[in-house]
């Protein structure tokens, strides 16, 4: 197949190689100028893509934030078992399930 070079607006190259051609072509390719194996496509994004990158990293971050608040509810909750001096877990207890730090950080 055929290697394409694309440029990006901040000066970056990037190479693809095609190996399996269709007629139908994308919507996000504008233009195509070159000849023989070089060619230069313009690809234009779609208008919504930076809003849809907003939302992904708002996701991101938020479950990142939710996760480590979680595991560190979940933590507390057994150090405050273990000061108490219960039976661990691993040992065979089931204490932790008596404590309301440790469901707070489960459901959350």
């Amino acid at each position: 197949g055929a290697v394409l070079s694309f440029s990006c607006r901040d000066s970056c190259q990037a190479w693809c190689q095609i190996i399996n051609v269709s007629e139908s072509r994308s919507p996000l390719l504008t233009s195509m100028e070159g000849t023989g194996n070089e060619t230069n496509w313009s690809i234009s994004m779609p208008s919504g893509s930076k809003y849809h990158l907003y939302i992904g990293l708002a996701l991101a971050i938020g479950s990142s934030i939710f996760i480590g608040s979680s595991f560190i509810l979940k933590k507390k909750g057994l150090l405050k078992l273990a000061d108490r001096g219960v039976t661990r877990a691993g040992q065979g207890g089931y204490s932790y399930l008596k404590e309301w730090l440790w469901w707070a950080g489960l459901l959350s």
